[in-house]
């Protein structure tokens, strides 16, 4: 039986098919839906390899460059990893703001001793956290918007030719990833501030209580009305969270085009 040509092709060129893989493998480490442990490494196998035999074919990677050795072959897929890694660890700061914020509202309810286990992470996060974090990924999946995610690793291959990404001594990649760390923990905490600011006014109200009534028991009284006003404002803003969404979303795709560019030489 005759080989199909684009099979031939691709098995003649199979250097490239892998360069093109080990970069869409770092990308799936850390970009919503495929991080963590929940994913087995079959499904994203399943996922990766299609995907890459598609950028393959598309024509977008048209040549690579290497030291023409194993050693050679390695050292650019180590910088090809490092780039699909950068592009979706920068998605991961965006989306742990959920995290942050949720982080900040259980503190001030009185849910700082409790939190559950993120299936994705594989880390223990706080449950308001979780619940925002998981409302995230449904909206991300409602919207379609993995599908940005997958558009912006194919426009790599053309913004960042493989082998041309500059990693070392790259102040911009170091500075940027500071900034984001910076401006997403005041935005956590401007998403947390109407319950956080909220409660706090519950306990400067119970200090002014205790000092009219000494014999009252501020932790009895206190700890259960700032659950149920923080329960009640969560419930109040919830509607408005598509907003924060699309907010989330947009900031993460300009993380992303914005890495490429501080990769590009």
């Amino acid at each position: 039986m005759e080989i199909p040509l684009i099979f031939l092709y691709a098995f003649n060129n199979i250097d490239v098919l892998l360069i093109i893989m080990v970069r869409l493998i770092g990308f799936f480490m850390m970009v919503p839906l495929f991080s963590g442990t929940t994913v087995p490494m079959l499904v994203r196998i399943m996922f990766i390899v299609p995907l890459a035999y598609i950028i393959f074919t598309s024509g977008v990677v048209n040549a690579v460059y290497y030291q023409d050795s194993i050693v050679g072959l390695t050292v650019l897929m180590i910088r090809e990893f490092f780039v699909g890694f950068s592009m979706s660890f920068v998605v991961y700061i965006v989306f742990t703001l959920m995290y942050l914020a949720g982080q900040m509202i259980d503190h001030q309810m009185g849910f700082a001793m409790v939190s559950v286990l993120d299936p994705v992470a594989q880390i223990q996060v706080p449950i308001t956290g979780n619940l925002l974090n998981i409302m995230t990924i449904l909206l991300l999946i409602r919207s379609g918007g993995f599908n940005y995610f997958i558009a912006a690793i194919y426009r790599s291959f053309e913004f960042l030719p493989v082998g041309q990404a500059q990693i070392l001594n790259n102040e911009f990649l170091a500075h940027y990833i500071l900034t984001l760390f910076v401006q997403y923990f005041v935005l956590g905490v401007q998403l947390a501030m109407p319950i956080v600011g909220t409660v706090l006014l519950i306990d400067v109200s119970m200090g002014f209580l205790v000092k009219a009534a000494p014999q009252m028991n501020v932790f009895v009284v206190g700890i259960p009305i700032k659950m149920a006003v923080g329960m009640l404002i969560l419930y109040a803003v919830i509607p408005a969270f598509a907003h924060v969404y699309e907010f989330i979303e947009a900031r993460s795709l300009d993380a992303l085009f914005n890495i490429m560019g501080g990769l590009a030489p």
